[in-house]
């Protein structure tokens, strides 16, 4: 049977080839054609711009060059471990230190790193919070949400840990959610990397996000009809809450979490 990676790259080598068939379909104009063979580093994150899931947030185009402190000022490298226990533990094996292309500086010094290796919505709530025996309470089936299944390959990411949402994005409805993103080199995080994240964070501080249902935070990537997906922590119960709400929706203690997204390390080249 063949293994998970080599899935992976068959599953990439397709879409290459199928890519590579369009491109004289797509009529690019010879200025677009030289840029992009003579600037090849700007081709990975013009595929990542424009491989996106329906009514998801294009990426920004601005490169990650942050401002804030250097990643050795950060407690990252700690809870990369963190996450590394946790993904052997209830995951598959993957050595996070080498796969990917860690930042030098991050706009948080306490964060939380959360690796998703490529599951669903539904993999998430079995592998990463009732493996560990943590209650879930669904008002809708995460399965349902746009962005429920797999990843093609597995995604690494950082968000500031902190108990409650951006405060900059309380209140703002999930609607505005592109406009907010648009430009920043941080994106939404979705319910996914969430239930990954909150189960991360109380294994090693026994501490979940959203911890006293005072808040909730918005995936606004992740939507059915007219209801954007939501989550948070509710203490009375013992569970974690995937909720939704509407995308006008403006409660105040409700938001976003930006998330920077960690590139993998590039494939070496074959001669």
């Amino acid at each position: 049977m063949p293994t998970e990676p080599l899935l992976i790259r068959k599953s990439t080598n397709d879409l290459g080839i199928l890519v590579a068939g369009q491109f004289h379909a797509a009529g690019l104009s010879e200025e677009v054609e030289s840029h992009f063979l003579f600037q090849k580093q700007n081709v990975v994150p013009a595929l990542r711009r424009g491989f996106v899931l329906p009514n998801a947030i294009p990426p920004s185009a601005v490169p990650v060059e942050m401002t804030g402190y250097p990643i050795e000022e950060t407690d990252y490298f700690q809870w990369l471990d963190h996450m590394q226990k946790f993904a052997d533990k209830h995951f598959c094996p993957w050595v996070l230190r080498e796969g990917f292309s860690h930042p030098t500086r991050l706009p948080w010094k306490n964060v939380l790193v959360i690796f998703d290796p490529g599951l669903t919505n539904r993999e998430m709530v079995d592998k990463a919070l009732k493996a560990r025996n943590l209650g879930v309470f669904e008002r809708m089936d995460v399965g349902t949400y746009e962005g429920a299944g797999a990843l093609s390959t597995c995604r690494l990411q950082i968000i500031e840990r902190s108990p409650t949402p951006t405060v900059a994005t309380r209140g703002l409805p999930p609607k505005y959610a592109k406009h907010w993103f648009g430009g920043r080199v941080t994106r939404p995080l979705g319910l996914r990397a969430y239930g990954i994240g909150t189960s991360v964070l109380h294994s090693v501080e026994k501490q979940f996000l959203d911890p006293e249902a005072k808040t909730a935070t918005f995936f606004p990537e992740n939507v059915s009809g007219d209801d954007v997906a939501c989550g948070c922590y509710g203490p009375s119960s013992g569970k974690v809450y995937f909720l939704y709400n509407d995308s006008d929706d403006e409660s105040d203690h409700c938001g976003f979490r930006e998330a920077i997204e960690v590139p993998l390390k590039p494939l070496p080249s074959t001669p």
